[in-house]
C-alpha cells in the first residue's frame, strides 16, 4: 500500500471522470434533440390511435434512458474525481511525512515502517547508547513520523473503499432490468446515496432570494461544474431566478421527470401527505409534462422554457412558470399572471393563451424581425374560487396576492439579470385576480421594473391610483368587457376600480364578451395586447366615471 500510494497518479481517475462527464453531456444533448426533433413533431402532427400510443411510450422510454445515463454518468464522474482528489491529498501528506522523517535522520522502509538510524559499532557495545537523550528524542520523532504515515495510508484506503461503495451503486441493473416507473426517480436517490457514501456535504447553492447573487454564482462555476450541478442537483438549480432560461429549463425538466416518476412508482403512505393530495400532485405533474411534450417545437420562437415549477403548493394546485420563446434574447418580453382557478393542471390553456399573445405581438411588429417571448407566470397560489363566485364575494381578500407579490418582483428582477446588457422591452400583463397580485407586487419594494403594466378584467389592484405602481401612469393600461361579471367585484375588498378616471392610466378598447374572451383570435382585445407587448400605442377609450356613492 505504501509504495502504491507513493506512485499514485490521479490523472487516470480524472481522465475516467472526464469521459463519464462527456457521456453525461452527450446523453443530455441527445435527449434535448430527441425531444424537440423527434417526439415533439410527431405529437404535433395529430398522430392518434393505438400505434401512436405505443410509439409515444417508446419515445418517452428512450428519453428516460438518456436521462438515466446522464445522471448516473455524472454521479460516476463525481465519485471518481472525489476519490482522485482525496488519494492525491493522502499521497501529498505521505510524501511530506517521509520528507520530514528523512530531515530528522530517520529512514522509511519499502513497507512504510519508520526506522531509527543504525547504531554505530561503538554504540552497539554501549549499554547506555539506546537510552541516551538524543536516542530517546529520535524515538519520539519516529513515533510522530509513523503516525503521520499511517494516517496518510488510512486516508487513502478510506477514499478507495468509499469510492468502491459509491461506484458499486451505479451498476447497469437500472437499464438492464427496466421498470415501467421508478428508474428515473432512482437516479435522484442514487446521487444522494453516492454523496452520502463519499461523505460529501450538501453542495452550495445560493438561496433563491437575490437573482444577481445567483447569476454571479453560476458564472463563477467552470463549464464542468455547471454540467455536474445540472445533472446532479436539478431541483435546486432550476428554481434560481437570474439564471439563463436555457439552464433553468434543462434543470427543471429533469427535476420534473424525476419527481413525477417518484410519484408514479410510490404511494401516499409514508410521503407525509394524504392520498388525495398525493394523487392531485401526480395528476398535475402528468398534465404539465404532457402539455410540454405536446407543445414543444423546433421553431425558435415557439420553444418552451420551463423556468420554474412546484408540485407542493397550496392544496396541491401546483405552480409553473413557462416561457414561449427565450426571454433572455427576446426584443420584447411579456409576463402574463393568470387569475383564480389556475393550476398546473390547466397548463394547456395557459400555453394557448401566451401563444395567442405572442402571435398578436408578431402581427403588430410585422416586418421588423423582432423576437417576442411571452411567459405564463403561475408562481403563486391562485384562489380556487370560480369567476362567477368571484363577483359575489370579492375574491375573499388580498392575502394570496400579497403572499405572491415578492416572488413576482424577484422574477421580473431575475429576468432583467438574465438578460444582462440586452435590455428587452418588458411588459407585465395580468387577468382577473392576477391583476390584484400585480398591483401588490408593483406597489411594494422597488416595483416590477416593467416598461408597461396591463390589467385585464381587474377586480382591484390593492391601490387607489396607477402612480402607486412604481410606473408612469402613461404606461399603465387596463380593459374590461362590457358584460364581464368581474365588474361586480370592483370597489369591494381588493382596491379601487382601475377603469375609472381617478385611478389614472389608460383604458384599452375591448370588443370581446365575458370574463375569458380577451384572447379571441382576430379581436381588438387581443390586438391591443399585442401592440402593447411590442411597445406600440394600442387603441384606447375614455376612462369611465366613477359610480355615484350609495344614498345615505
Amino acid at each position: 500500500m505504501y509504495e502504491l500510494l507513493l506512485r499514485f497518479d490521479p490523472t487516470g481517475l480524472h481522465e475516467a471522470a472526464k469521459a463519464w462527464r462527456a457521456l453525461s453531456n452527450g446523453a443530455q444533448s441527445a435527449d434535448t434533440r430527441h425531444r424537440s426533433q423527434v417526439n415533439a413533431p410527431l405529437r404535433n402532427g395529430n398522430w392518434e390511435g393505438e400505434d401512436a400510443q405505443k410509439a409515444f411510450y417508446t419515445l418517452g422510454r428512450n428519453e428516460q434512458i438518456l436521462e438515466i445515463v446522464r445522471v448516473e454518468s455524472a454521479a460516476a464522474a463525481l465519485a471518481l474525481d472525489t476519490v482522485a482528489d482525496r488519494m492525491y491529498q493522502a499521497q501529498t501528506n505521505l510524501k511530506n511525512a517521509v520528507h520530514r522523517a528523512e530531515e530528522w535522520g530517520l529512514t522509511v522502509g519499502a513497507d512504510g515502517i519508520v526506522n531509527l538510524p543504525a547504531l554505530s559499532k561503538g554504540e552497539q557495545n554501549d549499554p547506555e547508547a539506546a537510552s541516551n537523550p538524543e536516542r530517546k528524542s529520535l524515538e519520539t520523532l519516529r513515533t510522530q513520523a509513523q503516525e503521520r504515515i499511517n494516517k496518510a495510508l488510512a486516508d487513502a484506503k478510506e477514499a478507495s473503499d468509499k469510492g468502491d461503495i459509491a461506484l458499486g451503486r451505479l451498476d447497469a441493473d437500472i437499464l438492464t432490468s427496466p421498470r415501467t416507473f421508478g428508474s428515473v426517480a432512482e437516479t435522484a436517490a442514487d446521487v444522494k446515496d453516492v454523496a452520502k457514501d463519499l461523505g460529501l456535504a450538501d453542495p452550495y447553492v445560493p438561496e433563491n432570494k437575490d437573482p444577481q447573487k445567483s447569476a454571479d454564482w453560476w458564472k463563477s462555476l467552470t463549464p464542468e461544474q455547471q454540467s455536474s450541478y445540472l445533472a446532479l442537483y436539478p431541483d435546486k438549480v432550476g428554481q434560481l431566478d437570474g439564471l439563463p432560461a436555457t439552464v433553468r429549463d434543462e434543470a427543471n425538466r429533469l427535476a420534473l421527470d424525476q419527481e413525477l416518476d417518484r410519484l408514479r412508482s410510490g404511494t401516499a403512505r409514508g410521503s407525509g401527505i394524504d392520498e388525495g393530495e398525493y394523487n392531485l400532485r401526480e395528476q398535475n405533474l402528468m398534465k404539465l409534462k404532457e402539455q410540454l411534450d405536446q407543445h414543444d417545437s423546433t421553431a425558435e420562437d415557439k420553444q418552451l422554457f420551463l423556468l420554474s415549477y412546484d408540485s407542493k403548493s397550496y392544496s396541491g394546485d401546483g405552480k409553473a412558470v413557462i416561457a414561449m420563446g427565450n426571454p433572455d434574447t427576446a426584443d420584447h418580453t411579456a409576463v402574463m399572471v393568470p387569475g383564480t382557478g389556475t393550476t398546473v393542471g390547466s397548463t394547456g390553456g395557459q400555453i394557448e393563451r401566451i401563444n395567442s399573445m405572442q402571435e398578436a405581438a408578431k402581427e403588430a411588429s410585422k416586418g421588423t424581425n423582432q423576437k417576442v417571448s411571452v411567459i405564463s407566470w403561475l408562481g403563486y397560489d391562485a384562489p380556487e374560487i370560480p369567476v362567477l363566485q368571484e363577483a359575489n364575494v370579492g375574491i375573499a381578500g388580498t392575502t394570496r396576492a400579497e403572499d405572491g407579490a415578492e416572488a413576482l418582483r424577484q422574477f421580473t428582477q431575475g429576468t432583467r439579470v438574465a438578460q444582462g446588457d440586452h435590455h428587452s422591452h418588458l411588459s407585465v400583463f395580468s387577468h382577473s385576480y392576477g391583476t390584484t397580485l400585480v398591483g401588490a407586487a408593483a406597489a411594494g419594494g422597488q416595483g416590477l421594473g416593467a416598461d408597461d403594466i396591463v390589467a385585464i378584467a381587474s377586480p382591484g389592484m390593492t391601490v387607489q391610483r396607477a402612480d402607486q405602481l412604481h410606473i408612469d401612469p402613461a404606461h399603465f393600461w387596463t380593459g374590461r368587457a362590457a358584460d364581464d361579471p368581474i365588474e361586480l367585484a370592483t370597489e369591494l375588498t381588493l382596491g379601487d376600480d382601475p377603469m375609472v378616471r381617478p385611478f389614472g392610466g389608460n383604458n384599452i378598447q375591448t370588443d370581446t364578451s365575458g370574463h375569458s374572451g380577451y384572447w379571441d383570435a382576430g379581436s381588438k382585445s387581443l390586438d391591443n395586447q399585442g401592440r402593447i407587448i411590442v411597445g406600440k400605442q394600442p387603441t384606447t377609450v375614455p376612462k369611465e366615471h366613477p359610480a355615484p356613492p350609495p344614498p345615505p
